[in-house]
């Protein structure tokens, strides 16, 4: 049961008790009318720190339950993200970030790497239920490996593990570069793309 913080009146487009709306067009019409975005428009990514403005947005980012063992163990993924934030495992910096089209947010990616980063690892990368199936998935990943270029100039790369019952992950970042390193993590394959 989700926690209801106070002076929350449920007008968001994460809905009540922080469950979105799983009707698009809905939740694209109050995009456009709070922050002025056309509901036709091309999509615009960008990445965004999840903070103090942000993380309710956050806990309403989801993906269908099958899909979910891909990406954590737990939904809302977010709260995974901003606890790995706060405890670091692996001593690594842990930075979650919000995936933004236009002013909505559409799903979610977390960074990790030492202090001196020589690599840079993409964990819990999703798009939310609602968006998918329209290549925002692959245009995310784009503005992830140029946000780490530019962010984390020391990075020479960056890593990955993808299930390997996981063929959509397979497709999206086999194109851009990444390889099996013949590694694993955790039992799934660890892929690299070199910077």
């Amino acid at each position: 049961m989700m926690c209801i913080p106070p002076g929350w009146d449920g007008n968001h487009p994460i809905g009540r008790a922080g469950r979105k709306s799983s009707d698009r067009s809905t939740r694209a019409r109050f995009a456009a009318e709070r922050y002025g975005v056309a509901v036709d428009q091309p999509p615009r990514l960008r990445l965004v720190d999840i903070d103090s403005s942000n993380w309710r947005a956050a806990l309403g980012v989801r993906v269908s339950p099958e899909q979910l063992r891909f990406v954590a163990d737990y939904q809302p993924v977010a709260l995974v993200s901003l606890a790995k934030a706060y405890v670091r495992p692996g001593g690594l910096v842990w930075k979650p970030l919000a995936i933004l089209n236009h002013a909505e947010m559409i799903g979610l990616v977390t960074l990790a790497h030492p202090i001196e980063p020589a690599e840079c690892e993409v964990l819990h990368l999703l798009i939310d239920i609602d968006s998918q199936g329209r290549g925002l998935g692959r245009m995310a990943m784009t503005i992830i490996i140029d946000h780490i270029r530019r962010t984390l100039p020391a990075c020479r790369g960056i890593t990955l593990t993808v299930d390997s019952d996981n063929s959509v992950a397979r497709r999206l970042y086999e194109p851009m570069g990444f390889r099996p390193t013949g590694l694993e993590r955790a039992g799934d394959p660890l892929y690299r793309l070199d910077l």
